[in-house]
């Protein structure tokens, strides 16, 4: 359960993802904790939208704006069976690495997920069991496992990036989860699943998916000046 408890849906006007709680803060109102959740830009991203505003008079060319339709939390009290909506606030987005951070604030005590530190992280092979936890098809989470199949390095500049290959299924809705493996008594995040596979005759492939190694978001969340345990 302390996988499962940390994962929340983010939904936009245009669908809906999962996301992780990686931080608890308390605030200056007593009761009041502000809650940090890392996700996918592409789940948050697409809170714009387009609206057709009529024909431009001289060009004969439909108008249009785009606006921000703003973005929501559900939070699932999993042994009650409850829900909680959260008005959810974009701290950053990075769209090129497919990350994104965002706040809410609640009174309830929330479970945050255990991250994964770099030596944690650099143990990561390939065979290793891993669960993914996500929103899938915009139900509430459940999890899958598999193993770690690839692990794919690159350079994107200056900044090194790793996708892990999971065998974990994830299907619509679990963008923005998270990925865990156990280390000792507890489950660690290491990555955010982001994108199944698709073969070329359009298939989608939900058993071969990719995950962003928690090593790659870990400048994104300290440049936000997010802390955590």
């Amino acid at each position: 359960m302390e996988m499962r408890n940390t994962a929340v849906m983010v939904r936009t006007r245009n669908g809906s993802g999962s996301g992780i709680i990686i931080d608890r803060i308390e605030t200056d109102t007593e009761g009041m904790f502000e809650y940090i959740v890392l996700t996918n830009a592409h789940v948050t991203y697409s809170r714009f939208i387009t609206i057709l505003r009529g024909a431009n008079s001289l060009t004969g060319r439909a108008k249009t704006e785009v606006v921000d339709s703003g973005c929501f939390l559900i939070i699932f009290d999993h042994e009650k069976s409850n829900l909680f909506r959260y008005n959810a606030t974009i701290i950053d987005e990075d769209v090129q690495y497919d990350l994104a951070l965002l706040s809410f604030r609640s009174e309830l005590v929330l479970t945050v997920a255990r991250l994964a530190d770099k030596d944690m992280i650099s143990k990561v092979r390939v065979f290793d069991n891993v669960f993914a936890i996500g929103c899938q098809l915009g139900q509430s989470p459940s999890p899958t496992t598999g193993i770690v199949s690839q692990i794919i390095t690159g350079n994107n500049g200056e900044k090194q990036w790793v996708v892990y290959g999971i065998t974990s299924q994830i299907t619509p809705g679990s963008s923005g989860g998270g990925l865990f493996k156990k280390y000792g008594e507890h489950y660690y995040l290491i990555g955010i699943p982001f994108r199944a596979l698709v073969a070329g005759n359009g298939q989608f492939v939900s058993h071969l998916a990719h995950a962003i190694s928690l090593d790659v978001a870990r400048d994104f969340i300290n440049n936000n000046m997010v802390t955590h345990p």
